[in-house]
């Protein structure tokens, strides 16, 4: 049951992650929560740094900007 699924790109998974939390910090930013965006932009480095890790990130590409 623990297989890998043949149709999901490696690091699918984490690349939709750091997707949603770059939308999370941008709509928490309107709100005037820095505090929160940060946070969210920690948990979005992290992600990345885990898929270039893995090779499913270049590691030549830089975070892309909201």
């Amino acid at each position: 049951m623990d297989e890998p699924h043949p149709h999901r790109p490696p690091g699918g998974n984490l690349r939709y992650v750091s997707d949603m939390l770059l939308q999370l910090k941008v709509v928490s930013g309107l709100e005037g929560g820095p505090f929160l965006a940060y946070l969210l932009e920690l948990a979005r480095a992290e992600a990345i740094e885990r898929l270039t890790k893995a090779g499913a990130y270049p590691a030549s590409d830089t975070l892309p900007s909201e």
